[in-house]
């Protein structure tokens, strides 16, 4: 044991500044657990939307609104002359793009949904490195202490 005391004062400022780190490593997590949860919200708004536009294009895509097309079969047999199946080929290619471009809609905003989590993920990270950055500081000996 040093007769100075010096040994029990740095015993004192290693305890203080893990302390600390402590602290601010739990204020980090309390903060970073606020941030997942909003972003869970935001991303469930967002992916509701998605899944009813999803439950749209599926039944535009399954029925294809057989009344619409059949209609415009019939109008183009008639009107243009041409035969039935060519009618109804292009009614259903009609039906069919229409569900694409459905689904595309809520494949974008499935996307944009899933961009919130981003957030969430950079700033973990940027704690995990600050965490590193303080624990490796606060290892190293400090020179003024050795004088």
């Amino acid at each position: 044991m040093n007769t100075n005391g010096q040994k029990r004062r740095e015993e004192s400022t290693v305890a203080s500044s893990f302390s600390e780190l402590t602290h601010d490593v739990i204020e980090l997590a309390e903060l970073q657990a606020q941030l997942f949860t909003l972003d869970v919200k935001e991303m469930s708004q967002s992916t509701r939307t998605s899944l009813v536009l999803a439950i749209v294009s599926a039944s535009v895509l399954l029925g294809s609104i057989p009344a619409a097309l059949i209609a415009l079969a019939e109008l183009l047999v008639q009107t243009l002359g041409w035969s039935q199946a060519a009618g109804f080929g292009v009614a259903t290619v009609v039906g069919i793009l229409v569900s694409a471009a459905i689904g595309a809609a809520a494949w974008s905003r499935f996307r944009t949904g899933l961009v919130t989590m981003r957030r969430s993920r950079e700033e973990l990270s940027r704690n995990i490195a600050w965490i590193k950055s303080n624990l490796r500081r606060r290892t190293r000996p400090n020179p003024a202490a050795n004088d």
